[in-house]
């Protein structure tokens, strides 16, 4: 009798340790999904493409920085300085002295453009000999680019621009800086020029154009993007080179997310019979 009675204790007592070993088990948690953060300080999509750079990802939640101080060869893009920097949930991207079409004068590959290049030039020069120069540098300006550009812009200046042996770029910018946070961001942009001169920055809300449409060049600053996999992306600058023939993008901040599952619930195993032996007595 003893004996049947202590093993059913034991096979009590190992019912009990099999509950506890599949609480522990239960409670171990993993990772459900990650999606890793990134940004890149700049990029060119078209006949001068150019792959981002400096680029940087973090895939594990990590603090990665990169920067770089020269861009690929190419006839489009000049920059100073570029820095980014990404981690579990943000990243952020700071562009500093970039200067688009150096001289003014388009690539060979992008010589589809030249004519609306051309006549922004050259529909300039009898402007500027013109017994009323200020009025009609202005309206040029105007038809060629459109959204009262000419307005922000010195007429004498520009004409000198026109005229000189070596033109300023055609767009330069002093500063460019993007981040996210999560699912927010932020852009912040100084000192745009355009031939030389500075041209108003309005309030930088989503989607925001500085340049107006036009057959050259358009501009639209803090780009937002959710996507699919819940990452959310800023842009600070897109620069659309004839109506999408070169596309550039001046920093860019990608924020992922690292998800840890759900702990799993303890459940205790079913109970186990335990059989005594002993006689049933009536």
């Amino acid at each position: 009798m003893r004996p049947r009675a202590l093993a059913g204790a034991g096979a009590t007592a190992l019912g009990a340790v099999t509950a506890i070993a599949a609480l522990v088990i239960g409670t171990t948690a993993g990772y459900a999904e990650t999606v890793p953060s990134s940004a890149y300080g700049i990029a060119a999509e078209g006949p001068v493409p150019i792959e981002p750079t400096p680029f940087v990802e973090s895939t594990d939640g990590s603090r990665q920085e990169n920067s770089a101080f020269t861009l690929p060869e190419n006839p489009l893009v000049s920059l100073e300085v570029a820095k980014v920097v990404a981690d579990e949930q943000s990243a952020s991207a700071q562009l500093l002295n970039l200067g688009l079409v150096p001289g003014a004068e388009l690539p060979e590959q992008l010589s589809a453009l030249n004519e609306p290049l051309q006549q922004l030039t050259s529909g300039l020069e009898p402007a500027c000999t013109a017994e009323n120069p200020a009025k009609d540098v202005n309206e040029a300006i105007d038809d060629l680019l459109g959204g009262g550009i000419g307005d922000q812009l010195d007429p004498q200046r520009l004409c000198d621009s026109i005229t000189a042996t070596e033109m300023p770029a055609l767009v330069t910018i002093e500063l460019v800086e993007v981040a996210c946070d999560a699912t927010s961001g932020s852009v912040q942009i100084a000192n745009v020029a355009l031939l030389g001169q500075q041209v108003e920055i309005p309030p930088l809300e989503e989607e925001t154009p500085i340049l107006p449409d036009n057959p050259l060049v358009t501009i639209t600053a803090n780009k937002q993007t959710t996507h699919d996999d819940g990452s959310f992306t800023v842009v600070g600058l897109e620069i659309d080179l004839g109506d999408g023939t070169e596309v550039i993008t001046l920093g860019s901040a990608t924020c992922g997310f690292i998800e840890p599952d759900e702990p799993e619930k303890p459940t205790a195993p079913p109970p186990t019979p335990v059989t005594t032996g002993l006689p049933v007595t009536g």
